[in-house]
């Protein structure tokens, strides 16, 4: 069974990167910055999709979605118990899109496909919350801190996937920038969310541990630096031993100058179909048991 994120950077419907996707014959992918999704690859896949929006509450003009072989089964909202939280998440809709898919097998996974904007949120809407539980080391708060908390509330039971933009890479943080001897300024904080991400009960596929080399999946538009790893894809703990290969796109193919594809490499991981479904099965009865 084949999973990917990719971030498509607003691709139309006359793209080459869906027919490079579909080349990859995946079985589940998570899709941020979508533009609109042709009917060859619609045809291959049920799906889910919601607009995305800017500062204010406005719609952009692409989507973060999940297409599976399968069905999917259910969206479930992430929820926590803070209204505050809830209320933000809720502003934020086509960011963090959250649904339950019943594979071919009928397993069912739980997965968020994650479009998490490079701006804070509005410190204006924040005034007079304590936002203490939510904070990293930044001291704004950005959707990524909105999903591990609806995830802290959430991943006690099923098998989940994650994935996408994050827009967090450990090469922002002041941390690594002096180690490396890097001068530009990013968002501290990014080591700690991910960090966080793992002490959930979560393991990143491509990047197994903060000791692995960092794997750049981002390609800078006017620098065309190849620095940070911004995309990430997770899945729950119980999932991993069913993993056989992570791997980015071929940098020579989605890079190309004369038929380029995105400015983000896409993550690609296997897993052992029959593992996993055994998994995710084992998983099901411990619920209820």
């Amino acid at each position: 069974m084949k999973i990917i994120t990719w971030n498509v950077n607003g691709a139309p419907k006359h793209s080459p990167a869906w027919d490079f996707l579909l080349s990859l014959e995946p079985d589940l992918v998570l899709l941020q910055e979508v533009g609109c999704i042709p009917s060859r690859v619609i045809n291959n896949f049920d799906h889910l999709t919601r607009p995305a929006v800017n500062e204010i509450g406005e719609q952009q003009s692409f989507h973060t979605g999940v297409l599976v072989k399968g069905r999917i089964v259910d969206e479930p909202p992430l929820e926590t118990d803070l209204e505050w939280v809830n209320r933000e998440i809720a502003f934020l809709q086509g960011t963090l899109v959250s649904c339950t898919v019943r594979l071919t097998d009928h397993s069912e996974l739980h997965v968020v496909s994650v479009h998490s904007p490079y701006w804070p949120l509005d410190r204006r809407r924040l005034a007079g919350i304590d936002a203490g539980p939510l904070k990293t080391t930044n001291p704004d708060l950005y959707a990524t801190e909105l999903l591990w908390y609806a995830l802290k509330k959430m991943v006690t039971t099923g098998s989940w996937v994650v994935g996408g933009d994050f827009n967090r890479s450990e090469t922002f943080d002041p941390e690594w920038r002096r180690k490396n001897g890097k001068k530009w300024l990013r968002i501290p904080g990014s080591a700690q969310m991910l960090r966080r991400m793992r002490e959930l009960g979560f393991t990143e596929c491509l990047r197994k541990s903060e000791q692995d080399p960092i794997v750049p999946t981002f390609r800078h538009n006017r620098t065309k630096m190849i620095d940070h790893q911004i995309d990430h894809l997770f899945v729950s703990n119980n999932l991993m031993p069913t993993l056989q290969e992570c791997k980015i796109g071929d940098q020579k193919i989605i890079f190309d100058e004369k038929r380029f594809l995105s400015d983000h490499l896409p993550i690609i991981a296997e897993f052992s179909e029959s593992q996993l479904a055994s998994q995710i099965r084992h998983s099901e009865q411990s619920c209820l048991a």
